[in-house]
């Protein structure tokens, strides 16, 4: 005679999946810092399929500092992506970015960026692998372009869950900031860590929370910001 047993396979592996992100969330809470922020970051993305292979997107983010007290940076990219085939992708965005020293006291800046992305999905597991060239002028920690940088390299890898039956996907993510510099030796200037979760509304609608830090390392002050990110996405078509 066959018994089913009161948590099947499936089941134990959605738990299993909520609690090693419930570890990591512990995990990032926890770790000491000599400078730390709170920051929020919302944001926008709508896609448009121009057709099998390019996607246009535009994407809108206000990130606050100072314990959300503050405006950090408005962020606005317009870009394009090719899909190669089912595994590879590239693209190419311009941002143009608003950073903000004080209340009384912003920049603007712009620059071009670019990405080699790779996916491999395993059952209802899927990986994700992007490299992205990026220029000087965008996206510095320390709100201050070096004029000895030129370009920064970003390594991200995330890895998500489809939960069956549930519109949730739980996902984790790490990336590296690697600058290049034309005096100083090749090295990681800071990372990010995030945990979160997306709920799909429809085939088109998508929400997404998630909790992250984002760390400087090799300098003797490191200074490091939790973030809490907030996210909607919409795929006109």
């Amino acid at each position: 005679m066959k018994y089913n047993l009161p948590f099947s396979y499936p089941v134990f592996s959605n738990c299993r999946w909520i609690v090693c992100i419930g570890f990591l969330l512990g995990s990032l809470i926890q770790v000491h810092a000599q400078q730390s922020d709170f920051q929020f970051w919302p944001q926008v993305q709508i896609g448009y399929n121009l057709s099998d292979r390019f996607k246009l997107s535009l994407e809108e983010e206000v990130r606050f500092r100072e314990n959300v007290s503050q405006v950090k940076k408005e962020l606005t990219d317009l870009g394009v992506t090719f899909k190669i085939n089912k595994a590879l992708r590239i693209g190419i965005k311009y941002r143009l970015e608003l950073a903000f020293q004080n209340p009384d006291d912003s920049e603007w800046r712009n620059g071009l960026y670019g990405d080699i992305m790779f996916r491999q999905k395993l059952d209802r597991f899927q990986f994700d692998y992007r490299c992205r060239f990026q220029s000087a002028k965008i996206e510095s920690l320390s709100e201050v372009s070096s004029v000895n940088q030129w370009m920064t390299n970003r390594h991200k890898a995330s890895l998500q869950y489809d939960i069956k039956g549930i519109p949730l996907i739980p996902e984790i993510e790490a990336e590296i900031f690697i600058p290049f510099s034309k005096v100083d030796p090749l090295m990681i200037d800071e990372y990010r860590l995030w945990a979160g979760i997306a709920y799909a509304l429809n085939k088109r609608n998508e929400i997404s929370l998630k909790f992250g830090i984002q760390q400087e390392v090799n300098v003797a002050d490191p200074w490091r910001a939790y973030i809490l990110g907030l996210g909607y996405s919409l795929d006109i078509n």
